[in-house]
């Protein structure tokens, strides 16, 4: 079941080692993915197919954005429309979601800072491997897994535009 509720770590450890020159904050929306948020550059966007635990093909959706080898911002979305777990609660949801991902990444430690069941449902967390760190957002509205990530060299940490980041994620 926690399958279902991550975005590969694999694509977040390579956005780790591309490198994109820094620029203004800029604004990306996707009408397919229902939401907009604003970047500290231009994100590359990208898709990987995966499927569900009872064999559902689906794809999760990327805008990336690496102003350096020591910082990555990621939006990843994922229509579960089709597999959309019955019998989980919401908050269970989001809990396997952030299992997943800290488990996919091999975190060592994991903080859960807050989780929102209101109107936008989200769990938030803060992770640490040996090698990097980062804070994650992951929402499930309407069917949709949104994870909102920034992930920062060790030796960096968190910087405090992962905060700008991942609270102006706006669903539209």
């Amino acid at each position: 079941m926690k399958k279902l509720f991550f975005v590969p770590a694999l694509i977040f450890v390579t956005a780790l080692f591309s490198f994109t020159p820094a620029g203004n904050w800029q604004k990306y929306s996707t009408s397919e993915g229902h939401f907009s948020i604003s970047f500290p550059g231009k994100p590359d966007e990208s898709t990987q197919d995966d499927k569900s635990e009872d064999g559902t093909p689906f794809k999760i959706h990327f805008a990336t954005y690496s102003p350096s080898d020591d910082e990555v911002y990621m939006a990843g979305w994922i229509d579960m429309t089709t597999f959309f777990p019955k019998d989980v609660t919401l908050k269970q949801m989001l809990e396997n979601s952030r299992d997943g991902a800290t488990s996919s990444l091999k975190a060592t430690k994991v903080n859960t800072l807050e989780t929102n069941l209101g109107t936008n449902p989200y769990i938030e967390f803060t992770f640490s491997t040996d090698d990097f760190t980062g804070k994650d957002r992951i929402y499930i509205i309407n069917k949709y897994q949104y994870s909102i990530i920034t992930i920062f060299s060790v030796k960096t940490g968190v910087k405090s535009d992962a905060d700008k980041f991942i609270t102006s994620f706006k669903h539209l």
